[in-house]
């Protein structure tokens, strides 16, 4: 597959809009907010819009080559391949060296954010640069922006401080003209506090009434998904995940969705 000049991405706007599911992370991209690439076959007829922290949704009908090519980009590039169809999943997961991770989708039906407060000794900052360099983690704004200029010019983000140190942060991860998925991560020394309750209610008050909050995780992270529910979101869809087998495991059993 060919990749897509940056200068191009916008051409591709009705097909990140096409996607029926977690469209801000194609939109994101397409719609130049954030970093990511662009491939296509030689006659555009198949899509892969992959976001900066390497989720890739399709679209257009892959043929067994081209679908072997998605394979070998999960293998060597890590790429992440988000879709709804159990079929083209089994296929990924059959070439071997790849796993299958069930994500669910959130939606936030209210106007307003709920109303979270802290404990005593914690305060909200936004995200600033300096922050924005310190917060490190496996849910952190620079695993979803390509650098501070271009997050403090399309994103935004609340951090919970102690005593100068962050805490918990709720950030989004992407953004597009109407919407914006929120990711957060609370060190470990300070979880079990609420305080990624905390920040991500104080996110939804930003991103509200602008735009309308976006929430997915894997299936397993009930924490995350106990988070969404307090808040407020509901369950709204499902997708999986394929991404490169990191340890030897069984094949899951696919879900129905």
């Amino acid at each position: 597959m060919k990749k897509i000049p940056v200068s191009e991405h916008s051409r591709f706007l009705s097909c990140a809009e096409s996607i029926p599911f977690c469209r801000v992370f194609p939109l994101s991209v397409a719609e130049g907010r954030q970093s990511g690439s662009i491939y296509t076959n030689k006659n555009e007829s198949l899509i892969l819009i992959r976001h900066k922290s390497n989720f890739t949704f399709m679209s257009g009908k892959p043929d067994e080559t081209e679908l072997r090519e998605i394979h070998d980009m999960i293998q060597s590039e890590e790429l992440k391949f988000l879709c709804q169809d159990a079929s083209l999943a089994k296929k990924l997961i059959q070439y071997g060296g790849t796993e299958l991770v069930p994500r669910d989708i959130y939606s936030y039906p209210h106007e307003k954010a709920p109303e979270i407060n802290l404990p005593d000794g914690f305060a909200l900052r936004r995200i600033d640069e300096e922050l924005f360099s310190r917060i490190t983690g496996r849910v952190a704004p620079s695993v979803y922006w390509n650098d501070y200029k271009e997050y403090n010019k399309n994103g935004f983000g609340i951090c919970v401080i102690h005593e100068n140190e962050p805490a918990s942060w709720a950030f989004s991860s992407a953004v597009s003209s109407d919407e914006s998925d929120i990711g957060i991560e609370t060190a470990e020394a300070y979880r079990h506090h609420g305080l990624a309750l905390a920040a991500a209610a104080a996110l939804i008050k930003d991103i509200l009434p602008e735009k309308s909050p976006a929430w997915t995780c894997q299936r397993s992270n009930k924490a995350s998904a106990h988070i969404a529910e307090s808040l407020g979101f509901r369950k709204c869809g499902e997708c999986l995940m394929i991404k490169k087998r990191l340890i030897s495991r069984n094949v899951p059993t696919l879900p129905s969705i």
